[in-house]
């Protein structure tokens, strides 16, 4: 049984997404697989599919139209004002990045996501569900 029904996956490689979307499926991490380019396509996602929101949500920082910076932040506000809580992880390919810098996030991941990642996610999240 997979521990989160919906996973949203924001990033513009789309090799990235769908090595991340094998390693899920294979690790029973997730029923459905939700990829966006970018963080303008995952906003317009969230904001028409209130009625089915994702369990958790991935985002690259680096993007084209919205990046994951501007992303963080309006999702951020939306979900304050809405009252949803969605548990989100930033994703980058930079070792010299710091995202401990950004708010209410739940971690910071190197990519490629590992089975590793995958789960301790699982194990601090499946307590919740």
């Amino acid at each position: 049984m997979a521990v989160f029904e919906k996973v949203l996956f924001v990033d513009d490689d789309p090799i990235m997404a769908k090595i991340s979307e094998r390693t899920m499926q294979l690790l029973d991490f997730s029923n459905q697989f939700i990829s966006k380019k970018d963080g303008l396509q995952a906003k317009d996602y969230l904001i028409n599919n209130t009625d089915g929101l994702p369990d958790i949500i991935f985002v690259d920082l680096h993007m084209n139209v919205m990046n994951g910076w501007k992303f963080i932040e309006w999702f951020n506000d939306w979900s304050l004002s809405e009252n949803i809580k969605i548990p989100l992880y930033v994703l980058s390919s930079g070792l010299n990045e710091d995202g401990s810098s950004l708010n209410d996030i739940e971690g910071y991941l190197l990519k490629p996501i590992t089975a590793e990642n995958l789960s301790d996610i699982s194990q601090k999240h499946s307590v919740k569900n």
